[in-house]
């Protein structure tokens, strides 16, 4: 019985290690797709956060580059989306919603890729 026991905990530690290791390549892969997005987006955050009325200058050229490369491949803006996603769901204090949504019209720029307080990045 103790052998039994023994077995089915050796089974259970080797599973949890193997889905650790698992979930910490996840992590490092989404690190490495999105350092791009969490090099960008904080130039936006004065505006985000409501401490400025406009975006800056600075902004507005990541976010036109991150749209620039969303058009580029397929996947792309579904993928910073869903980094924008990450990044914006983390932040304190918390991103104003109506200003996500501003952000491309005060950027003159149509983006490939959805931004706002609710975003669907499936779509």
């Amino acid at each position: 019985m103790a052998l039994r026991h023994i077995g089915l905990l050796t089974i259970f530690f080797l599973l949890v290690s193997d889905h650790l290791a698992m979930a910490n390549n996840n992590h490092q892969l989404i690190a490495s797709s999105c350092q791009l997005v969490f090099d960008s987006i904080p130039y936006c955050f004065d505006y985000l956060m409501g401490d400025y009325f406009k975006p800056s200058n600075k902004c507005c050229n990541h976010v036109k580059k991150l749209n620039m490369i969303a058009k580029h491949r397929e996947g792309n803006a579904q993928r910073i989306c869903f980094c924008i996603e990450i990044m914006t769901k983390g932040t304190q204090p918390p991103l104003i919603a109506s200003r996500i949504q501003q952000l491309p019209i005060r950027c003159n720029t149509h983006l490939s890729f959805p931004i706002s307080d609710s975003m669907d990045c499936s779509k």
